[in-house]
């Protein structure tokens, strides 16, 4: 029955499956090529599936273990699993004792005749998906003039980003905002996914768009996004963030820290890794490429980083000659 199914339309799918079914659902795409479809239903249950489109895709033990601790972390209630590849003995033995529903083609062909919506596989059969896009709308009011990416509400965020206004500051956990220097002003904020009680850092940051960073140019229609940092552990336990740890949200898409070839030693040192002594600080510059044009972007913490807490500072400087001592 999926045979035929494009990786790329393969999570637009679910999500589209999941709202038959009462959800209000969002589609987060990973830069590995990874989605997460974030279910909401009104009674507050909270529900995810971490995507592995490929059909060559064989997912172990390890990675549910890791979605499993992930989902422990957020509050999922509901936690599914999906792939058009398959699911190895000891991935479904780790799921069976945790609670997490895993769907694989076979699995998902009964749900789907079950169901009785064949005509829904044959919508997102062929063309690339059926007719939402890759960001269906945020399932709650915005204030007008302010961007978003998919987020999972009622307080649950998904490694997503997103610009809200103050009727969701109390969902969401650790959101600033500054406007970008930059001629279109374009907002940046900065989300972390840490419990608001137990941050192993706190981050103060500051963002700016810029067309050169030393001796380096953003290629034609792209535009370097710089992120200075200073970050003070809170705790008796050093922490490391790498650049894993974070991305940039903007224009839909999710984008890792960027890597410069023949860096001079100043720069190199200034960028990640930085580990964070224990009860101290250290300071750093993460740069990210992004279009031009684009219309908004959100600093992340990535799901498994060490929970950062941010918090912007007007009084930092993104030169890098400024980082030389750190």
């Amino acid at each position: 029955m999926f045979d035929e199914m494009q990786a790329s339309a393969f999570p637009e799918f679910l999500a589209a499956f999941w709202a038959e079914k009462g959800w209000e659902t969002s589609v987060t795409e990973n830069d590995d090529g990874t989605y997460l479809v974030a279910g909401d239903k009104d009674s507050g249950t909270r529900g995810l599936m971490g995507v592995r489109p490929d059909d060559g895709t064989e997912v172990d033990a390890s990675e549910v273990e890791d979605f499993l601790a992930f989902c422990d972390k957020q509050g999922v209630d509901v936690r599914v699993m999906a792939t058009l590849g398959r699911f190895t003995t000891g991935a479904r033995t780790a799921a069976d004792s945790e609670d997490i529903h895993l769907l694989d083609p076979n699995e998902l062909a009964n749900s789907v005749r079950e169901e009785g919506v064949e005509e829904m596989v044959t919508e997102y059969t062929g063309g690339g998906g059926g007719g939402g896009g890759r960001l269906p709308s945020l399932p709650v009011s915005v204030p007008t003039g302010v961007p978003v990416i998919p987020i999972l509400v009622a307080a649950l965020v998904v490694a997503a980003a997103v610009f809200v206004g103050p009727t969701l500051l109390g969902s969401v956990p650790f959101v600033d905002e500054l406007r970008a220097g930059s001629a279109s002003g374009q907002p940046i904020t900065a989300l972390s996914l840490s419990d608001a009680d137990a941050p192993t850092a706190t981050v103060r940051w500051t963002a700016q768009p810029r067309d050169e960073i030393r001796n380096y140019t953003a290629p034609a229609g792209q535009t370097f996004v710089v992120v200075a940092f200073e970050a003070t552990a809170t705790g008796s336990e050093p922490v490391t963030i790498r650049d894993e740890t974070v991305a940039l949200a903007a224009n839909g898409t999710f984008r890792s820290p960027q890597s410069f070839t023949n860096a001079s030693t100043a720069f190199r040192a200034a960028q990640l890794p930085k580990q964070v002594p224990a009860n101290g600080t250290a300071r750093g510059i993460v740069v990210f490429q992004a279009p031009a044009d684009f219309d908004g972007a959100t600093l992340v913490e990535r799901y498994g980083g060490p929970g950062l807490r941010f918090q912007r500072a007007d009084d930092l400087s993104t030169d890098v000659a400024s980082f030389r001592s750190s």
